[in-house]
């Protein structure tokens, strides 16, 4: 299986953190959100720093035509 290949990056200010999201298509804005909101949801105490760059790796998209 071939890995996502389309870069989607969303900013969250309140942390000042930048989010790549690599899916299989290109996000709205709508699933970028979601996609960071589970991400940070998932890390608990382990928040990346401020200033960094998260890549985050979706199937989104996946076996669409």
């Amino acid at each position: 299986m071939q890995l996502p290949n389309v870069d989607n990056f969303i900013k969250d200010v309140q942390r000042g953190v930048t989010y790549n999201i690599c899916a299989y298509r290109k996000l709205s804005g709508q699933e970028m959100t979601r996609a960071m909101q589970v991400f940070i949801q998932q890390q608990g105490q382990h928040q990346p720093k401020q200033g960094s760059v998260v890549k985050i790796f979706s199937l989104v998209g996946l076996g669409e035509q």
